[in-house]
């Protein structure tokens, strides 16, 4: 099956589109530029609903497909190397939300959405909802911290500010963690004040079909900005079937002669 998605990466009609609600155009990192990364999310230049500026910008989304390994990586104006982002000179908190990601072609973002993405990456970060009165968001420790992983999504938290629920879903509330992360390493870049995240697990078992079909987003507790990807890889119809489909004309050209 692996194999059929790499050759469809290969061959496929690679069809993009994405959303988001992000902030000052910022350039991306170098590191995107590189062994073989595909972009499938890009700022739109505006920080919404709630503004905020660079600090809340998210600005695109990434995936590479190597053998059984997928990789994904999260470029942002918003600290996802501590997972915490003060504001009004540290008066307030904000915590990063998880990755959520859906394999089916059927997601449902914004206002309360979040049971159509059946997966989610966490990063293995503290995770507390807007609330920050000890709204500690976690799949069952208790602690709002999870290991880090794929885990297979039961519930989403939306404990976003209430006038930001476009930005929903925010966190992993009921989960099953099903695998550990290959690599989940973060940075920041002082020139372009821009952080990364970037993780990578083994596909085998989320269920693929026929096509390669991949739905992500972000977004952090206060909502002020969100960002969706959708990638999908259709493969090309197979020389045979033209070929069949080529000599069944040659032979009908051939009856309306005779």
């Amino acid at each position: 099956m692996l194999k059929k998605l790499m050759l469809m990466t290969m061959t496929g009609c690679l069809l993009n589109a994405s959303a988001s609600y992000a902030g000052p155009v910022t350039a991306e990192l170098g590191l995107w530029a590189t062994d073989g990364w595909t972009q499938f999310a890009d700022d739109d230049g505006v920080v919404g609903p709630g503004g905020g500026g660079q600090a809340f910008d998210a600005e695109y989304l990434y995936y590479k497909l190597d053998g059984n390994t997928l990789s994904l990586g999260l470029q942002t104006g918003y600290d996802v190397v501590d997972g915490v982002q003060t504001y009004n000179s540290g008066s307030r908190l904000y915590h990063a939300g998880d990755l959520a990601l859906s394999v089916d072609g059927q997601v449902n973002s914004g206002a309360g959405a979040g049971s159509s993405y059946e997966y989610g990456i966490d990063f293995g970060l503290l995770t507390v909802g807007y609330s920050n009165s000890g709204a500690l968001i976690d799949s069952g420790s208790g602690t709002g911290i999870d290991d880090a992983g794929l885990y297979q999504v039961s519930g989403w938290s939306n404990d976003v500010y209430s006038g930001h629920h476009e930005s929903d879903p925010f966190a992993i509330d009921d989960g099953t963690k099903i695998s550990d992360l290959l690599t989940n390493t973060a940075g920041y870049d002082a020139g372009l004040e821009t952080y990364y995240r970037t993780v990578s697990f083994d596909v085998t078992g989320l269920g693929w079909g026929e096509d390669f079909i991949l739905d992500a987003h972000w977004t952090m507790s206060c909502g002020n900005d969100a960002i969706d990807g959708h990638v999908a890889v259709v493969p090309e119809p197979t020389t045979l079937p033209l070929l069949g489909l080529g000599f069944l004309g040659f032979a009908l050209r051939k009856r309306s002669k005779a």
